[in-house]
């Protein structure tokens, strides 16, 4: 019993300095920040701004679709691929799908310059942003602990 009370005492006095328990705390308060300003401010496509804002947005239906799955069991594994057609100036194109989710019947599709190189709205952060949203609580925490003296 006594060496579980020394090692409480090394613990408390080792890892929950004032300094370190604060460095902590404006760690965690970083991230809960991060993550209501992220739901707040989802990203957005300039892409897809910019080719509304041309009115180069087609709707196109979906031609055939499959699915690489063997069986049943395997629809969380498998992919769908789908073929879409659309139409631009009198000139039909096509799009190629490949995604986890079943293809929708239709889809709103997006181009700049050539229709022929239409994309979707996906909205993702890019890799930066991700690996910034992770690194900046953490280095924070640790700056705020070292100017405050952790040993």
């Amino acid at each position: 019993m006594a060496e579980v009370i020394a090692l409480m005492e090394e613990f408390g006095t080792s890892v929950l300095q004032p300094s370190a328990v604060v460095g902590i705390a404006v760690t965690v308060i970083l991230f809960i920040l991060e993550v209501r300003w992220s739901h707040a401010h989802p990203p957005r496509s300039r892409r897809v701004e910019k080719a509304m804002a041309l009115g180069h947005v087609v709707t196109a239906k979906r031609i055939k679709y499959w699915d690489d799955g063997v069986t049943p069991n395997e629809t969380t594994t498998s992919h769908y691929h789908a073929t879409y057609a659309y139409e631009v100036s009198g000139k039909q194109y096509q799009y190629k799908y490949l995604e986890r989710a079943v293809p929708p019947v239709q889809i709103q599709l997006y181009y700049l310059d050539d229709p022929g190189r239409a994309f979707r709205s996906k909205e993702k952060r890019s890799g930066f942003a991700q690996v910034f949203f992770l690194l900046f609580p953490i280095a924070a925490g640790v700056a705020v602990m070292l100017l405050l003296g952790v040993k």
